[in-house]
């Protein structure tokens, strides 16, 4: 039987040199999920939608009833979505039950402006009410997850923060921000620390977009609870570690134990999506010759099947060549490079902040400079524009910066697939 997925190691360079004390090498750590072998898994949704008294700007939730009536118009007799609104109070306002009858999701979808929930924003109490709900029908058969939407600050952040850590084993979480009033830091977190997704909305009649790209990637999902299991050899130490893809973030500080090992979570996979591991080691000097310098073991769930694993180790040649150790592989450094422009695009972002305009106007100027070489339009006209609006506001404070900064964002998180020929002078000697 073909197995359900793919999963290898790969490093910068397949050299080291003996002599170099502390060299740094690039791993990455990869699966890819092949496509569905059975039918799709039923969905167990709970979808949280913001009707803070902001949410009657530009029309916005009247793009939230669009995309709420296409999620009930998409649904299958087995899937279970309930609906909740909150604002200064959270109210159920469509049951699993109810979500099968599309007269009345409509019904109560249309009524939702007039309800009696006040004009605040209390997120982590529609949070709370969704999660309820989802668990009522919480199954491991099943794909479970919250999906938030609001466009403001929200009370009690640490509350919400909270709720994803004590449900994060059962249940992912994907956030959506729309305008620039919402705090990105926050939605961002939720999202990451369950592996769900964050979308920034930057106008209003992306919504309904965006809910069918949620329900796009929740029906190709075909392998679960992805986690990355990594023993590191004697002298081995981990620097960094990002997620890689489909979007690209710390990982924060790992935890090596004296066992050496150290535990990455990638969650759901969808077919063909590649979910990766990006590490930084620092290596000893060593003997020329071949050493592994670390096993890894992907644990992750087939649905109807069970709990399965994939194994790679990793080796690679100690050498005084210094020409072989400049060869490098073209896969790995095209992620090398994505995750340094994130990292120079977050630091300009602390610069601005703290006021250091110079600073961040030269660390985009460079992270331009990577986009560039990489090849990647978007991305490069993406922190262009924000270079252009940092040189003319000297500040993040203005509505258009904050929109032009958002955008950035968005796009240089998300991983760009180079095809083949744009690898090739990735592997070029330096």
């Amino acid at each position: 039987m073909a197995q359900p997925l793919s999963f290898e190691a790969l490093a910068s360079s397949q050299y080291v040199l003996s002599s170099a004390e502390n060299f740094v090498l690039y791993v990455l750590l990869e699966a890819v999920a092949r496509g569905k072998g059975g039918g799709r898994l039923p969905l167990n949704l709970g979808v949280v939608i913001d009707r803070s008294g902001s949410m009657y700007d530009e029309q916005r939730l009247e793009f939230v009833v669009e995309a709420v009536k296409f999620l009930a118009g998409n649904l299958s007799p087995e899937d279970k979505v309930s609906i909740v609104a909150f604002a200064d109070k959270a109210k159920v306002i469509i049951t699993p039950e109810e979500a099968q009858n599309r007269d009345a999701v409509r019904r109560a979808i249309d009524d939702i402006d007039l309800l009696e929930i006040g004009g605040g924003t209390q997120m982590a109490l529609g949070m709370r009410a969704a999660i309820d709900e989802v668990k009522k029908n919480l199954d491991p058969s099943r794909l479970n997850r919250v999906l938030v939407l609001t466009d403001g600050q929200t009370y009690e952040e640490t509350a919400c923060i909270d709720l994803v850590q004590q449900n994060r084993d059962q249940i992912s979480f994907s956030t959506m921000g729309v305008g620039v009033e919402f705090n990105e830091r926050l939605l961002m977190r939720l999202a990451q620390d369950s592996n769900g997704k964050y979308h920034f909305i930057g106008n209003p009649s992306e919504i309904p977009n965006i809910f069918e790209d949620e329900l796009h990637g929740l029906r190709s999902v075909t392998v679960r609870n992805g986690r990355i299991d990594v023993t590191l050899a004697q002298g081995v130490q981990v620097r960094e570690s990002f997620r890689a893809s489909p979007e690209i973030y710390a990982m924060g500080s790992p935890v090596v134990g004296e066992d050496r090992k150290v535990s990455y979570d990638i969650g759901d996979l969808e077919a063909g999506v590649p979910g990766s591991v990006l590490l930084t080691l620092v290596l000893p000097p060593r003997k020329p010759g071949s050493v592994r310098i670390l096993q890894s073991t992907l644990h992750y769930e087939v649905p109807g099947t069970g709990e399965a694993e994939a194994a790679c180790d990793l080796a690679i040649e100690y050498t005084l060549d210094r020409t072989l150790t400049s060869k490098r592989n073209g896969r790995v450094m095209s992620l090398v490079d994505q995750v340094s422009i994130a990292k120079l695009q977050a630091k300009a972002e602390e610069e601005l902040k703290a006021g250091n305009v110079d600073r961040a106007t030269r660390l985009l100027g460079n992270a331009i400079q990577g986009t560039q070489r990489l090849g990647n339009t978007k991305a490069t006209q993406a922190l262009a524009g924000l270079l252009d609006q940092v040189k003319k506001t000297q500040t993040l404070q203005t509505k258009a910066a904050k929109t032009t900064l958002l955008q950035a964002q968005a796009v240089v998180r998300k991983t760009q697939m180079l095809d083949p020929d744009a690898l090739k002078d990735f592997g070029k000697p330096e």
